[in-house]
């Protein structure tokens, strides 16, 4: 059985190499392309950096050209969709453009000689991005390569929310050699148009404001001898916040109206008490409603939900204080004297002017009971009581609303935010 199984593998063998080998009507002649590439890369080890002194480091030149910019605000995350230009010198990639029919130039596939890993150091760690690239890439005659490849960077962004939905977000991005020193592989942008926003398109619900370049020399303490150089790229996005401001800051501005409208109602009027109420219900539904559309993680508050806290507050107190205001107005013995005399102050100063006045039928009755002989003199204190605890409470009512007033200007003007 061995001897057969040893014929067998002999055969399997022959029949392979008989198989491998090509027809002599078949082989091809090498054309001038075909022989540069052959000679370039028979010898070629990728392995190394391409420099022929080993001190020597490889200048590599970076071109952004921008084509999408997708930016989650929840995640804390940009991706930077990209046509990436890497420029460097291969020292080994050079010819005399006359020994093969004056070709200036050859296309050779990235993963054939050397190319350089450049990492983005604050990437996204759930996605996982490679630091090497796969495309064609253009060599001429002096061995200048330059690489296009289409790249996807993801990192992370902080963002910063107090100016929600208006909000404008800084990200940057840091790009260099994981392992190499500058002293090795040394990335620098291109001296013209370093970054290309010919063919760019805004992501959605965001815009590109501005990018911003620079170039970070890596000199630290701990190696003096060795620099790690970084490009720096900063992108300023800002919020498209049509939809965000029709849902937020328009019902927050009805919401001040209301509860400022019902302030100025008559006291005596139930229906001022209500309204209020549903003004205090509508903050609460509010509230309940944007929470699911504002962003839960951010190092601030938006200030957008400090504005609704705090009217929350203001009408609240608008609720006490007109509850305050309704037990006032039945009341009939006697003020102190302070009330009196602060109503006779008001009234007779320039301050009626801005007193709320309101039509009581109950005052004409009371008043014209003053100057009926057949009333009794208890009868004239009481109403004289009622008279001036209504005129008290017409002064607080003034002074609530003012003051109310006062303070929804300086909420809207420091928390309201604005499209700059």
């Amino acid at each position: 059985m061995l001897r057969y199984g040893g014929f067998f593998c002999f055969i399997l063998i022959n029949l392979i190499l008989v198989r491998a080998e090509c027809p002599p009507e078949r082989e091809q002649d090498l054309h001038d392309e075909a022989k540069l590439h052959s000679d370039l890369l028979c010898a070629y080890n990728s392995d190394y950096r391409p420099v022929k002194n080993h001190k020597s480091a490889v200048n590599v030149k970076v071109r952004f050209a921008l084509k999408y910019i997708s930016f989650d605000s929840l995640e804390e995350t940009i991706t930077l969709h990209s046509w990436v230009a890497l420029n460097w010198k291969d020292e080994y990639l050079n010819w005399t453009p006359s020994d093969y029919g004056n070709i200036q130039e050859v296309q050779i596939e990235s993963h054939e000689i050397w190319s350089p890993s450049m990492a983005l150091f604050n990437a996204d760690a759930s996605t996982y991005q490679s630091d090497s690239f796969y495309t064609t890439c253009l060599v001429n005659s002096e061995g200048t390569v330059t690489c296009v490849p289409h790249i996807a960077h993801t990192g992370i962004c902080r963002t910063t929310l107090r100016s929600w939905p208006y909000d404008v977000q800084n990200c940057t991005l840091y790009f260099g050699s994981w392992m190499h020193t500058g002293e090795q592989v040394n990335f620098t942008f291109y001296n013209t148009k370093p970054v290309v926003l010919d063919d760019f398109q805004n992501g959605p619900g965001w815009k590109l404001l501005n990018v911003a370049h620079d170039r970070l020399p890596g000199a630290y303490n701990c190696c003096p001898n060795s620099t790690y150089p970084m490009l720096k790229y900063t992108f300023t996005l800002r919020r498209e916040a049509a939809g965000p401001a029709a849902i937020i800051v328009v019902p927050s501005i009805v919401i001040v109206l209301l509860t400022l409208t019902s302030l100025l109602m008559d006291i005596k009027d139930n229906t001022r008490l209500m309204l209020i109420c549903f003004s205090l219900f509508g903050h609460f539904i509010f509230i309940t409603e944007i929470g699911y559309i504002v962003p839960k993680l951010s190092s601030d508050t938006p200030i957008i939900l400090l504005f609704i806290r705090d009217s929350m507050v203001v009408t609240l107190a608008g609720i006490l204080v007109t509850l305050m205001l309704m037990s006032l107005r039945k009341r009939t013995l006697p003020p102190p004297s302070w009330i009196v005399s602060l109503n006779r102050l008001v009234s007779s100063g320039p301050g009626r002017y801005v007193v709320f006045t309101e039509f009581d039928p109950n005052v004409s009755v009371e008043d014209k009971a003053l100057t009926d002989d057949s009333v009794s003199g208890s009868n004239n204190d009481k109403s004289n009581g009622a008279v001036d605890w209504i005129q008290f409470a017409n002064l607080l009512n003034t002074f609530v609303f003012i003051v109310s007033f006062v303070v929804y200007f300086i909420l809207i003007t420091t928390y309201i935010p604005t499209d700059s």
